[in-house]
């Protein structure tokens, strides 16, 4: 059994490779044991519906939970999976094996890890495509560094008002609807499920499929122009308000995030 003692940070030498020290710092997080850490899988990569995995992957990563996490693996609500006892010494070797699967992908909290209900494309009880959407953040935010500097970011995306995505509850909530039998989506900001939490606060008028996305970039690019130093999108929220976002949204004139980011 394990005993309750709270493991120092950092414990143990790993490897200075950039790509392994992303994976580390995004996917991996402090154990209650000394010399354990806990990893998360993402399972948002792209072209693939966020929380999806083949038989094949399947298979690997319960010889993985075997080999590496006391045989135990748990999947999240965030459509993500955890292995929850990893030891330090094991790093290297589990994200070896993890990146052979195309699964050591780093963007844990980031903006790219969106979480996405079926929508249109499977549930009949949808009045929009959601996974479309997830599949678009890859291309718009796909840059690493870019998803690093907008920092922690939760999108939730629903294909209605059932809500299966949480979208009410997002950093950033898109929830789909009908609008003269074509789908078009509204966007919620400053939502948030931890502490202080609440629900988000409409932008505006609903937009339509492919000005989702750019809507989201003018958005981003107003927060990275306008945030204090180390401040969260959900706390500029609070800070500022959705004014600023809002103007930023429907101004296609507005900055775009490359802009920000130069």
């Amino acid at each position: 059994m394990f005993s309750p003692v709270l493991a120092p940070e950092p414990f143990g030498q790993l490897p200075d490779r950039i790509d392994f020290q992303q994976w580390f710092s995004r996917n991996t997080r402090a154990h209650r044991v000394m010399g354990y850490r806990v990893v998360f899988i993402s399972l948002k990569r792209p072209t693939i519906a966020p929380g999806d995995l083949d038989a094949d992957r399947m298979d690997a990563l319960a010889d993985l939970a075997e080999r590496f996490s006391l045989a135990e693996l748990r999947s999240t609500h965030d459509q993500n999976l955890v292995l929850p006892h990893v030891k330090y010494a094991d790093l290297v070797l589990l994200w070896e094996a993890l990146d052979e699967l195309d699964l050591a992908y780093p963007n844990i909290g980031l903006v790219s890890d969106a979480i996405a209900c079926p929508g249109l494309d499977f549930c009949s009880l949808a009045n929009a495509p959601s996974l479309s959407l997830a599949d678009a953040l890859h291309t718009a935010f796909g840059d690493p560094q870019m998803q690093i500097l907008i920092g922690p970011m939760e999108i939730k995306i629903s294909g209605c008002m059932n809500a299966c995505g949480h979208h009410h509850i997002g950093h950033i909530g898109i929830l789909g609807v009908d609008k003269k039998g074509e789908p078009w989506y509204q966007i919620t900001v400053g939502g948030r499920d931890q502490n202080g939490a609440r629900l988000g606060q409409v932008v505006g008028p609903a937009v339509a499929h492919d000005e989702v996305i750019p809507t989201l970039q003018r958005m981003m690019a107003a927060y990275l122009q306008d945030r204090k130093p180390e401040e969260w999108f959900v706390d500029y929220v609070d800070r500022c308000g959705i004014a600023v976002l809002k103007q930023a949204a429907y101004h296609s004139e507005s900055p775009e995030v490359s802009d920000a980011v130069n």
